[in-house]
């Protein structure tokens, strides 16, 4: 009966790649990845930006973090948000939170294997928070379900109420860069933070606008350092 169910479910619900999205037969599918994108995970690798993530050629700040020099002490990107697009756009607007947890747990990975490092000195993570309207209206907060995994895997401790957006904005994806800024300007308050070196974690890294406001209300509060870590970040 348990694997008439399971077959009936798999039916309804064809188990797909987190990454690529392929359709896939159940002896494939290990832990939401192919046997292609789990033996290979593209991840963000090589020369980045210390700031945002993206391929660097040569040097160690991209020339949008010089011109705009972000608020938080560093960042880091696991996935060129063209790779995720589609999976981000599951997880996000059809609810698909297992989507998630796998998004979590990736970014755990990426963080183990080349930024491990930064797991010593950082005192918990917490997420970009929603305005309570809109998380109320999508029933759930992304980075919050990502900052759960990439706990769970890697033992950073994870604080939830740190960060509150006291103010429902326009969607950041319909502004433009000046825009963004302008939009979400004074928007979020901090506790509970002083003498903190604090991992902000958000799903897209695009102008940093979010992040860096974040960042203020965090260094207000008295965080001893920021830092940031996206799911994807957008060329």
């Amino acid at each position: 009966m348990k694997d008439f169910i399971q077959g009936f479910l798999n039916v309804l619900y064809p188990p797909y790649c987190v990454l690529c999205g392929q359709l896939l037969p159940m002896e494939d599918w290990k832990d939401g990845l192919c046997k292609s994108c789990a033996e290979s995970t593209p991840y963000l690798t090589g020369n980045r930006c210390g700031f945002c993530g993206r391929e660097l050629e040569w040097g160690d700040i991209c020339h949008s973090c010089l011109e705009n020099r972000p608020v938080f002490e560093r960042g880091i990107s696991a996935f060129d948000y063209e790779v995720l697009r589609d999976g981000i756009a599951r997880f996000k607007f059809d609810g698909s939170r297992e989507d998630g947890k796998v998004f979590g747990r990736l970014m755990a990975d990426f963080l183990l294997s080349y930024h491990g490092d930064w797991i010593e000195e950082i005192d918990f993570l917490t997420g970009v928070p929603l305005h309570a309207h809109k998380q109320k209206e999508r029933g759930f907060n992304q980075a919050e379900i990502l900052c759960q995994s990439i706990s769970l895997y890697t033992g950073i401790p994870y604080e939830k109420d740190i960060l509150t957006r006291t103010k429902e904005t326009i969607p950041q994806s319909k502004l433009s860069a000046k825009e963004r800024h302008k939009n979400i300007k004074n928007v979020f308050i901090a506790q509970h933070c002083s003498d903190k070196c604090v991992l902000l974690v958000d799903d897209i890294l695009t102008t940093g606008a979010t992040l860096n406001e974040c960042s203020r209300a965090l260094y207000r509060e008295g965080a001893k350092k920021v830092e940031v870590f996206c799911l994807s970040v957008t060329e």
